[in-house]
């Protein structure tokens, strides 16, 4: 066994004061790089004076039953908005990643009108917690600029964190948070795309307005629309105007705006609202493939209809993994901020149909 250095000693009498700690901490607090800190760690591994794991060092003695220590941090948090299958499937991913780990899991609920900062601390005073993996509801773009009107705290830095399905705005004071999402302006693409190659250039969107996802939808097919050489037949629609009297119906005035504008196609966000848009179509005695195609968007239902729908899946399970690596790598290395976007699928199953160019 080698004699410890002098920064090696320091480590060491830290985990005999705190029990465990990361190894980012340490290098930030004994202000040297994150590589030279994990080289003093990996000295004291082979010496078997520590024990490393996911970018937290610990004393071999200071077990989880030592009441006397601090936890050994081995607990991802996962803050998501309870009941929403979309998101649901993202926190699958995630968790999923974490047992493959061997992290432990606990799940939190994202409250209403709670600052992001605000949640990020409530996760990371769990015990244990190794970081938080969040998803900030954000209904509203107003909701989203509330973030950077919440009183500043005591300074004390935010625990390692990362956003999912959400990119903080340029300037916010989340935009140091790494954060993964899916590429919707891409899916937008894809789907704009494959209308325009079976034929069709007069596509109506319809999507709702309460969540970032839907947003950056409609605001890509705003965008991508003269992009692509189409004409722009209406402002993209509400499909569950606050006001619908029937969830069956949530876009009691599409089939007369289909009549009005001649749109051949419907690129419609979510794919349960797309389903019910189909019946309240058939309803109406519009057809679909036959009289009007459709692509819906997020792919949890769509090929449980009659028919089912072409559509845009966005990589959710893989979002959720791809999080927890973001979260791994912050706490053990560091290093830049990352945002990053996972492409998106278009799987066809027939609801679009070909017919000739205009």
């Amino acid at each position: 066994m080698s004699k410890p250095s002098a920064r090696q000693e320091r480590i060491l009498a830290v985990l005999r004061s705190r029990g465990s700690a990361r190894v980012a901490e340490l290098a930030r607090e004994f202000d040297v790089s994150p590589i030279t800190l994990r080289r003093d760690v990996e000295a004291l591994a082979r010496d078997e004076q520590v024990v490393r794991s996911h970018g937290v060092v610990r004393l071999p003695s200071a077990r989880r039953t030592d009441r006397s220590l601090r936890p050994v941090a081995d607990v991802v948090v996962l803050m998501a908005p309870l009941h929403n299958t979309y998101l649901g499937q993202i926190i699958t991913g995630a968790r999923e990643a974490a047992e493959q780990q061997g992290l432990r899991w606990e799940l939190l609920g994202v409250e209403e009108k709670e600052p992001t900062r605000s949640a990020i601390r409530r996760a990371c005073a769990v015990p244990g917690a190794l970081g938080a993996l969040i998803i900030p509801r954000w209904r509203s773009a107003a909701a989203v600029a509330a973030e950077d009107t919440v009183p500043a705290d005591d300074g004390t830095p935010l625990a390692p964190a990362v956003l999912l399905e959400r990119f903080p705005p340029v300037g916010s004071v989340l935009a140091e948070l790494d954060a993964v999402r899916t590429d919707h302006t891409r899916g937008v693409l894809l789907a704009l795309r494959h209308l325009r190659e079976r034929g069709h250039t007069r596509i109506l969107l319809a999507a709702r307005d309460d969540s970032p996802t839907a947003r950056t939808i409609r605001a890509a097919f705003l965008r991508l629309i003269p992009e692509l050489g189409l004409p722009l037949l209406a402002e993209p629609l509400l499909s569950a105007p606050g006001a619908a009297p029937d969830p069956a119906t949530p876009m009691p005035y599409l089939p007369a705006a289909i009549r009005e504008t001649g749109a051949t196609a419907l690129l419609a966000h979510s794919d349960v609202d797309a389903l019910n848009l189909v019946t309240q179509l058939h309803a109406a005695g519009i057809r679909v493939p036959d009289d009007l195609s459709v692509v819906a968007y997020d792919d949890m239902i769509a090929n449980l209809g009659g028919p089912e729908l072409t559509v845009v899946a966005p990589p959710k399970r893989q979002v959720g993994r791809e999080a927890l690596a973001l979260l791994l790598d912050r706490v053990e290395r560091g290093g830049p901020v990352r945002h990053v976007e996972l492409l998106p699928a278009l799987v066809d199953r027939g609801s679009v149909r070909t017919i000739a160019s205009f």
